[in-house]
């Protein structure tokens, strides 16, 4: 749903001139060096001195990022919830997101396993495994490119890598320009479920401010629950939620901006709680239906 009512005041003029299209050059070749050094989370440098070819990657970014440069045949397990892309469905699951079971995992041979977290990391190397333990990225969604390189040089292929992270940082930068002779965006806040909203200190809340819109959850660090009459005290324009009979159906929310004017609005993907190459997508989703008249 696109927004179609604005109190006055609050709807960005249109920007005068279209943005340019910004074309992503064929990087120069750049060959695959072995070894390849990689800092984990807890500071250790993980060398590689040939490309994994059997990948346990238990995190949904990862697999989007491996698909993404060619390298998905790679993937031998993952986790449960991962459900994208499509090619992704007949990968072995060795647990939920956050529970992996260790036995399984060694039974797949892996000579690499990817966790986001460090829970499993010393069952998984007393097992024999070689572990890359990074955690996920909180707070600049533009980290993603560099992520995406990190694993061309990792799996020996730096070339599409280069590609894919171009083509991220090119439509980010199309967002920027197209962005940049609007003024102050409307108010918004996005309930993740629950009333549970992001603040400062989140990829979220980069969002928000590369489309110049104001959080009503500024406030808070990370991800914390709001009450309803702090929703109705800051009233917000917008509302991005999967639920949106959360809102209609509250006799509390009445006099809410985004429940009169019908500005509860659903993204179609789970784009922008993965940080992968699809993340770019859900930003511009973002983008067009908070501002329809210039994004298209």
């Amino acid at each position: 749903m696109a927004i179609g009512v604005f109190e006055v005041g609050t709807l960005p003029k249109r920007a005068e001139t279209p943005p340019s299209r910004l074309r992503v050059e064929e990087p120069t070749p750049i060959p695959a060096v072995y070894p390849v050094s990689v800092k984990s989370g807890d500071g250790r440098e993980i060398t590689f001195d040939q490309p994994p070819e059997r990948i346990v990657a238990f995190d949904s970014a990862i697999v989007e990022i491996l698909f993404a440069i060619g390298e998905g045949e790679r993937i031998v397990g993952t986790h449960q919830y991962v459900s994208y892309p499509p090619e992704a469905a007949d990968i072995p699951r060795v647990g939920d997101a956050f529970n992996m079971d260790i036995e399984a995992t060694v039974a797949l041979e892996p000579d690499l396993v990817f966790v986001f977290f460090d829970r499993f990391v010393q069952d998984l190397e007393r097992a024999g495994l070689k572990v890359l333990y990074i955690p996920s990225l909180t707070d600049d969604f533009e980290k993603i490119a560099d992520h995406i390189r990190t694993w061309g040089k990792i799996v020996g292929n730096p070339n599409e890598a280069e590609l894919v992270a171009r083509d991220f940082e090119a439509r980010v930068a199309a967002i920027r320009e197209t962005m940049e002779p609007i003024g102050a965006g409307p108010t918004v806040l996005q309930d993740v479920g629950g009333f549970w909203a992001p603040g400062q200190g989140t990829m979220m809340q980069e969002v928000f401010d590369l489309l110049k819109l104001e959080n009503v959850a500024h406030d808070i660090e990370g991800y914390a629950q709001i009450s309803p009459e702090v929703i109705v005290e800051r009233d917000p324009t917008i509302i991005f939620t999967s639920d949106p009979e959360g809102f209609t159906g509250e006799p509390a929310f009445e006099s809410v901006r985004a429940v009169r004017h019908g500005t509860l609005l659903t993204l179609s993907t789970d784009a922008l709680s993965i940080q992968g190459p699809r993340f770019i997508e859900g930003v511009e989703e973002m983008a067009r239906l908070v501002y329809p008249g210039i994004f298209e």
